[in-house]
């Protein structure tokens, strides 16, 4: 079973979580409510923890009852008791909806979450999720495709379904803060393959012998594959974004993407602490709705990531910004 409508899981766990404080600090006594829409982030988390997609997360009454440790005799019970405490956690939202904004806004967070259902029809079960309400409105732009279409008019939201894990051996590389020793390494690393490429270019050329130059292939190879290597990820943390390397990801990632994000953690001279993260971005073409994907900008837009569409990928190319997840029509 898949859920009717697909979040973004960066906004979905910041308002996840965001709400799940403000829940802790005000002191609200009706907590069934609480306790269902914690147990459903709870196992939505453990899902994305295993790489699931957006469109997966979802759950059926006796799932959510159980996580709750609320254990009901069948299904029909259970359900009726989510039924139920989800009506009680849309008026407990409404109920405080000016608080909740304001705590919302002032973590930064643009969403409210509310919990929503799957149809069923033909005897099914039904599936509960987690959906996101905007707090404040955007403008939404259609596109009449039967008149001229304007570059500017042509707008795009990118959203973040998955967060896929890299493979075993390659997961030191990513998610840990990059901070003291690591910090350094990663700037030192470059100026010491310099400082050796120029120690070999002297003694190759003074030397001009068979072993030196032997030497100087081998070392150069290694040097030329670590770069290929290594590239990714300093572009990621010169950039806060890269593109990441075929080899760091499953093969049913189609595109991925690392970006170098703050943690909660501090320098002592008060900067944050960073870390490399595997993530994919993705959007619905607002002209043919295809899939867009990340890829390297070529030619007039070298030098950025842009968004391609699957179904038209030389003139569906539209900007990226990953921190605002929005764009607009380039080409």
């Amino acid at each position: 079973m898949i859920a009717n409508d697909q979040v973004d899981l960066d906004e979905l766990i910041r308002t996840c979580d965001c709400l799940m404080k403000y829940f802790a600090k005000s002191g609200i006594s009706e907590r069934r409510p609480i306790e269902i829409f914690q147990a459903i982030f709870e196992k939505s988390m453990l899902l994305i923890e295993d790489e699931a997609t957006a469109h997966l997360l979802v759950f059926d009454a006796e799932e959510i009852c159980n996580q709750a440790k609320y254990i009901k005799n069948d299904y029909s019970e259970a359900k009726e008791f989510i039924v139920r405490n989800r009506k009680s956690f849309d008026k407990l939202i409404q109920d405080n909806i000016e608080e909740i904004t304001h705590f919302c806004t002032l973590n930064d967070v643009k969403y409210l979450p509310i919990i929503k259902n799957t149809d069923s029809k033909g005897g099914h079960k039904t599936y509960f999720y987690i959906g996101l309400v905007q707090i404040s409105k955007t403008i939404k732009y259609e596109l009449k495709l039967n008149s001229k279409i304007k570059q500017d008019d042509v707008l795009i939201e990118y959203i973040v379904p998955q967060l896929p894990k890299a493979p075993t051996w390659a997961k030191p590389l990513l998610n840990f803060k990059i901070s003291g020793w690591k910090f350094y390494t990663y700037i030192s690393l470059p100026i010491l393959a310099l400082f050796l490429g120029y120690i070999l270019f002297l003694w190759n050329y003074f030397s001009m012998s068979t072993v030196s130059l032997f030497y100087t292939i081998i070392i150069s190879a290694v040097f030329g594959f670590s770069y290929c290597l290594l590239k990714p990820f300093y572009e990621a943390i010169q950039k806060r974004i890269g593109i990441a390397p075929i080899w760091l990801t499953k093969l049913k990632v189609i595109s991925a993407q690392l970006r170098y994000v703050r943690t909660e953690s501090k320098r002592s001279n008060g900067k944050f602490i960073r870390a490399l993260q595997l993530v994919v971005y993705q959007a619905e073409c607002p002209i043919c709705h295809s899939e867009v994907f990340i890829e390297k900008g070529k030619n007039a837009h070298k030098g950025r990531l842009v968004g391609v569409c699957d179904e038209s990928p030389r003139e569906h190319i539209f900007s990226f910004d990953h921190v605002m997840k929005k764009g607009k029509l380039i080409i």
